[in-house]
């Protein structure tokens, strides 16, 4: 089984950029990184991966705010998760979502709105 969370906003603080969900649906507490990033292509939004023992929980992280995400992929920034109390680095983001911006690029396998998204922000 899977869950979902959606990214709400973005800050730059303590020298790492949080992606905030402050209203968390349930709780991550057993939650821990899984290293992997997948593309939702019906929503223009990358999802960084967190798994417990039972389940998987899909972080989304809009379009909106992919111009703060690029400044990261450059200057070598952490990212962290803040879910409600909890807080987590979100491990090999960097590599898993330069992977993904590689493989989307003349690729319309992810469609041709995730394909011009991704070049919009991340390709120029």
């Amino acid at each position: 089984m899977q869950k979902k969370l959606v990214v709400e906003k973005v800050e730059k603080r303590d020298e790492r950029l949080w992606l905030i969900c402050d209203h968390p649906p349930f709780s991550l507490e057993q939650a821990r990184p899984k290293n992997h990033m997948l593309v939702d292509s019906d929503n223009i939004a990358f999802i960084y991966i967190l798994e417990t023992d039972e389940d998987f929980i899909y972080v989304a992280i809009p379009y909106e705010f992919w111009m703060d995400i690029k400044q990261v992929l450059t200057d070598g920034t952490p990212i962290f998760l803040q879910s409600g109390t909890i807080e987590m680095e979100l491990t090999h983001f960097k590599e898993e979502l330069t992977y993904l911006i590689e493989n989307i690029d003349g690729n319309a396998n992810y469609g041709e709105q995730m394909e011009q998204a991704v070049k919009e922000i991340f390709l120029t």
